[in-house]
């Protein structure tokens, strides 16, 4: 059985988590925080989270462990049959995972641990988040999902990606990211009723208020 190792508060894990749901997969849940130490990064090599166990070994990486489920389940597919769909969804993702995911990742601290703004940062993030939901816009059909009718893995992905940027956004610059891409908040109000996103979001909501509840 594969193991996912990670934080439930974590939006990567729950894209992953959602992922082998939608897939039907059978997978254990194993509750470890990210470190870059030993032994940790001989399972993960940059001490991130999420990383998966299989057969085979271990893998790191959202995306990659993304591609590799969807290849291990061939006859459930969530990438488009054509070569050229495809590498468009691909495209979409990868705009999603830099220039939203990564770039609001860097305000993490400030929004959701009580660290100080850092304003350079923040000065430099936003344009580099505008300039990706507008690749979204010109890239996405929502039609309703991001590249047509049917669901895929970009769908999954960028839905926890969303959900953790609009909120980074909404606090460090009253900026409602929903707003800037014509479809999006339409889309997320439909992933956010799947019956496998609803109980990753459910379960999700539980661990954070726990966390905070810590604090």
């Amino acid at each position: 059985m594969i193991k996912l190792y990670g934080l439930e508060i974590s939006n990567y894990h729950a894209a992953v988590k959602a992922f082998m749901l939608e897939k039907g997969f059978q997978f254990e849940e194993v509750e470890i925080a990210p470190s870059y130490s030993e032994p940790y990064i001989e399972l993960s090599p940059m001490g991130k989270m999420p990383f998966i166990e299989v057969d085979e070994g271990y893998l790191s990486e959202t995306t990659a462990i993304l591609g590799f489920l969807e290849n291990c389940v061939p006859d459930q597919p969530m990438t488009p049959a054509n070569p050229f769909a495809s590498a468009k969804m691909s495209e979409l993702l990868k705009v999603f995972e830099l220039y939203v995911g990564n770039e609001s990742a860097r305000l993490t601290g400030y929004v959701f641990f009580g660290a100080e703004l850092n304003q350079a940062v923040a000065d430099q993030v936003k344009p580099v988040m505008e300039r990706g939901l507008a690749a979204v816009d010109r890239l996405a059909s929502f039609s309703p999902y991001m590249i047509g009718n049917q669901i895929t893995m970009v769908d999954i992905y960028a839905y926890y990606i969303v959900m953790n940027a609009r909120i980074i956004a909404k606090k460090t610059w009253g900026w409602s990211i929903l707003s800037e891409v014509d479809g999006l908040g339409e889309w997320m109000r439909m992933m956010s009723q799947r019956p496998m996103i609803k109980l990753v979001d459910d379960q999700r909501n539980v661990a954070i208020a726990k966390m905070f509840d810590k604090a």
